[in-house]
């Protein structure tokens, strides 16, 4: 047998893929949880001012809370009443401490929890967000 020459093949060129064009990112509109406005949020808290003093110890609320607690406090107010709305708005102002300060002093008057808890309320429920004013 004769050795036979290597087989020529030929190899077809074959058109390279066309790869879809790039497209843009889809617009996401406002993006509400970015670093950025977990910045501003976070500034926003920061900003306080005093409430009440017990034993020496000045307790502070925020100046102006987020919009989103503010819908909370409506949504809870509307579909389960005023009280509990007034319990969220004292979960999300105060501090543990000094929710504990006010449970323990015994010289807080009625008076003094009316506006203390009035402070609350019109923090994250300010007026006109139930009602328009008058």
């Amino acid at each position: 047998m004769a050795a036979s020459a290597p087989r020529k093949t030929t190899t077809r060129k074959t058109t390279p893929r066309k790869r879809p064009a790039a497209t843009a990112p889809a617009d996401l509109g406002l993006v509400l949880d970015d670093a950025d406005a977990r910045a501003e949020t976070d500034k926003l808290l920061a900003d306080r001012e005093p409430l009440f003093t017990i034993g020496g110890t000045t307790y502070t609320i925020p100046k102006r809370v987020p919009p989103s607690w503010t819908v909370k406090a409506f949504t809870i107010a509307t579909e389960r009443g005023e009280q509990a709305a007034l319990a969220y708005a004292a979960e999300k102002l105060l501090t543990p401490e000094a929710w504990l300060a006010l449970q323990e002093c015994e010289t807080v008057t009625p008076r003094a929890w009316q506006n203390i808890f009035k402070a609350l309320m019109d923090r994250v429920l300010p007026e006109g967000v139930l009602a328009p004013k008058a």
